[in-house]
């Protein structure tokens, strides 16, 4: 089942990226030999017009078979279209994919984000001398309520404190089965690492339930989960050598990899019930996808439209037999370093929180 939901979700999204240069280099009058899914043998061929329509064996990419890509010499070819043609087409692909996840994302929101309904807070430290020790407060107390509020947030149980600083509070705990209550004065000055109280304090969950969203509102915020997603995948490295993300959450996934967390969604969405783990995995897999593609590396996208500026800048192409054989090597050395990324895959599995933060 988890092998099935796979291929089909890769799939997908080799559809939709195909699919993007596929419309705008029909849209240039570029001729295109061959719409591909997977990689051959070739399983299933259909010739319709001057396009070839291919379904084969290996279903880990695609293609859109152009011609001429390097050669501008063949009417009709890629390589002899309009330089913003050209861009157009090969970037059609990765926004095909970023906008695939913008509604991949809003799919969850509208089948249901899971958000926390219910919470308590817990103080997880009791700063020495302060008004909290006074008052005989422990770590692991559960704060119920504030002057007979009830409290289920940390940022109520702030906003109430600020409110009353300088003035006696009551405040109701639960320790173990029991629950105390206890009276303190809030400070109204506390050293930098304190806050009026002297606690430090977490929000514990206690429901998580699938909250739904309109579908303009959840297109809004598959926007911004996409545009975070994007934030977030070029940030790692300055974020891994400042120290604020371990190092193997920033190595990259293979297909073996990405297996892996498809089968983790698909397994957490049977047993929930919940569409999110599986959208949401979708979502950021299709915007890395686009993403990836557009890195200025030789065989992938990005490395071509490196190719296309280079024209611009130097008001000549580069020698077209010397390009093709730049990408051959790329694509080469990405194959090796899919093999090593797999095997790191297959080494360390990888495993995903689908709990909201």
């Amino acid at each position: 089942m988890t092998l099935l939901i796979f291929v089909a979700l890769l799939s997908l999204l080799i559809i939709v990226h195909e699919l993007g240069h596929f419309i705008l280099a029909k849209r240039a009058g570029v001729k295109v030999e061959e719409f591909a899914i997977g990689f051959p043998p070739r399983l299933l061929s259909i010739q319709h017009g001057e396009t070839r329509y291919s379904l084969n064996l290996v279903p880990l990419g695609g293609y859109v078979k152009m011609l001429g890509e390097e050669d501008p010499t063949f009417p009709r070819s890629f390589a002899a279209a309009r330089r913003r043609w050209r861009i157009a087409i090969l970037m059609a692909g990765a926004v095909m994919n970023i906008i695939a996840a913008v509604f991949l994302f809003a799919g969850a929101y509208v089948a249901g984000w899971p958000q926390v309904t219910r919470s308590e807070v817990i103080i997880t430290e009791v700063a020495p001398d302060s008004p909290a020790e006074r008052a005989a407060l422990q770590s692991g107390d559960v704060i119920v309520r504030f002057n007979g509020q009830p409290i289920s947030t940390p940022d109520q149980l702030a906003a109430m404190t600020r409110s009353w600083l300088g003035r006696p509070v009551t405040l109701e705990v639960r320790r173990g089965q029991q629950t105390i209550s206890t009276t303190l004065i809030p400070r109204t000055a506390w050293p930098s690492n304190q806050g009026p109280m002297g606690i430090a304090i977490a929000e514990h969950p206690l429901r998580i339930e699938p909250v739904r969203y309109p579908l303009p509102r959840a297109i809004v915020l598959g926007a911004e989960q996409t545009a975070g997603s994007l934030i977030m995948t070029l940030s790692l490295p300055v974020l891994v050598l400042r120290g604020l993300v371990p190092a193997d959450m920033a190595r990259p996934v293979g297909p073996y990899g990405i297996y892996q967390i498809t089968s983790q969604a698909a397994t957490e969405t049977v047993a929930t019930g919940w569409l999110f783990p599986l959208l949401s995995v979708a979502g950021t897999i299709s915007a890395g996808l686009g993403l990836a593609n557009l890195l200025p590396i030789p065989g992938l996208d990005g490395g071509r439209l490196l190719f296309v500026l280079i024209e611009i800048i130097r008001g000549r192409r580069v020698n077209p037999r010397r390009e093709g054989q730049i990408h051959l090597v790329g694509l080469a050395l990405l194959m090796s370093l899919v093999i090593v990324i797999t095997y790191f895959d297959l080494l360390f599995p990888i495993t995903i929180d689908f709990a909201p933060h």
